[in-house]
């Protein structure tokens, strides 16, 4: 019977030592499609170790209000779970045609007031990804995220 026990606290705790070092291994901040960066990031994910994500929706889109979703995630086997809690987002501003080309053909926001929102309801999501532990990238959802930190 102890012996049982045993075994079962051992798988217990060699699953959560696998689980916290995949999660190291994406601790930091991490771009869509190329490690370059420009003058605004494009995708961005941020990863710390206590299990706490930040991602910035392309910088390019003048006209988007939503900054960050920002929340707590966690690792297992090939999935990674997301529970949002808040975003930043831009309230109000102006609406003009940018001097910059954006994704919005050349239209963003100025003069808003950056504010954060609380959801309702923290909502757990999954997404698959695939970590290259011999790499600078990993996969998540079919995109490929570069680390750039």
């Amino acid at each position: 019977m102890s012996m049982k026990i045993i075994m079962i606290l051992s798988s217990v705790i060699f699953c959560n030592i696998i689980s916290a070092q995949t999660t190291n291994k994406i601790i930091g901040k991490w771009q869509a499609e190329t490690k370059t960066l420009t003058s605004m990031n494009l995708d961005t994910y941020q990863f710390d170790n206590k299990g706490f994500f930040i991602f910035s929706p392309n910088g390019y889109n003048g006209l988007n209000r939503i900054i960050s979703i920002c929340g707590n995630f966690s690792i297992k086997g090939d999935t990674i779970y997301f529970i949002p809690k808040f975003t930043n987002e831009i309230s109000g501003g102006d609406i003009i045609r940018s001097e910059s080309t954006t994704l919005s053909d050349t239209w963003e926001i100025i003069n808003g007031k950056s504010i954060k929102k609380y959801g309702l309801k923290k909502i757990k999501q999954a997404a698959n990804i695939k970590i290259y532990s011999d790499s600078n990238y990993f996969i998540l959802d079919e995109r490929k995220y570069f680390k750039v930190d």
